[in-house]
């Protein structure tokens, strides 16, 4: 269990869960399940320590074969607001 402190963002309480995380690391998206997240029960901000980004990063570095591959729409035109 990890103290993060209240959200820098709204300043409200973040607790520790698991959660689905797409992670973006040179290009490429990857997707963990369960990882253990701060996450703010007032906006949703999500925060990550540092042993649990250097545990990601050292996976997808190392990794040869995945466990599932999903494919992902890409919309690459400038949107209209």
């Amino acid at each position: 269990m990890h103290k993060y402190g209240d959200c820098s963002f709204c300043g409200g309480e973040v607790k520790d869960e698991r959660v689905e995380l797409d992670y973006r690391y040179k290009g490429r998206l990857y997707i963990f399940q369960e990882v253990p997240t701060g996450v703010c029960q007032q906006c949703g901000e999500k925060y990550l320590t540092a042993k649990v980004t250097k545990e990601i990063e050292h996976r997808i570095q190392t990794k040869e074969k995945w466990e599932r591959t999903v494919p992902v729409d890409v919309f690459s035109e400038e949107v209209a607001m």
